[in-house]
């Protein structure tokens, strides 16, 4: 454990972790919303990128702007893939 919620991995890797979501359901109700996605060989859920986002504009810190944007971005090009399949 580096802090509360950032951990080292064996690579030295840093992974921030999440106890509690601002903004959102309860975790529980989110946690059933999640992905499952393998990181370094350990499966750990994800939220959907709309809950992220939803979660950073609660909060309103302002490094969460530029990870707002970024999601933004990502959110309309998935959509517009969408569109041309």
């Amino acid at each position: 454990m580096v802090r509360n919620t950032v951990v080292a991995l064996s690579d030295q890797t840093l992974v921030n972790f999440v106890y509690e979501v601002t903004g959102l359901r309860a975790f529980a109700t989110e946690l059933r919303r999640s992905r499952i996605v393998s990181f370094h060989g350990v499966k750990v859920p994800v939220l959907p990128l709309e809950s992220i986002r939803k979660s950073k504009l609660a909060v309103g810190r302002p490094k969460d702007f530029t990870h707002i944007q970024q999601i933004e971005t990502t959110l309309k090009c998935r959509k517009a893939d969408r569109k041309r399949k």
